[in-house]
């Protein structure tokens, strides 16, 4: 779970374009706009909720903005072809796509594999909040607009375990 944790931070301050800086600067711009105009009303109750709305949004508005690009200018889907165990070792072998499906063209992208066991009180959360093995593989190679690569990733010192799913997802520089 630290090595999710590390990479992702590292994804967060590694992948930040002209786009990010213009919406993070938007929302600090707005959630100080509305503290500093709470500050000022004269009315009370109005005055605690654009003191609230100011904090919220400066809390939550970063991480949302983040969110929300990566859904829409880096988005990268990954399609599994093939996930096996290996006989004679205890590796796994990973077949499959990875299509640009965002707005600019990627240097490098992350796969981030993560094996679980499923676990039915935690539902689509079980791979993030409990995951067995997370492994982070770079592919180096540049992918443009539109364009689909495959890939082959050898997953190497895993507990032989038939029990386990398999989650795969691309986090792209531009």
């Amino acid at each position: 779970m630290a090595e999710l944790l590390k990479h992702y931070l590292f994804y967060t301050f590694h992948s930040l374009t002209k786009y990010d800086y213009m919406a993070l600067g938007w929302v600090l711009f707005l959630a100080f706009l509305l503290m500093f105009l709470g500050a000022f009303v004269r009315r009370r109750g109005l005055s605690y909720f654009l003191l609230l709305l100011g904090m919220v949004l400066l809390f939550f508005g970063p991480p949302a903005v983040k969110v929300g690009l990566d859904r829409y200018i880096r988005k990268a889907d990954v399609s599994l072809k093939e996930s096996r165990f290996l006989r004679y070792s205890d590796a796994l072998l990973l077949e499959g796509n990875l299509t640009n499906a965002g707005k600019v063209d990627y240097s490098s992208c992350d796969l981030v594999i993560v094996l679980y066991r499923p676990r039915d009180f935690l539902g689509d959360w079980s791979p993030w909040l409990k995951p067995s093995v997370v492994r982070i593989k770079t592919l180096e190679t540049p992918l443009e607009k539109g364009e689909t690569k495959p890939f082959r990733i050898l997953v190497d010192h895993l507990p032989k375990r038939n029990d386990l799913n398999t989650t795969v997802t691309a986090r792209c520089y531009p």
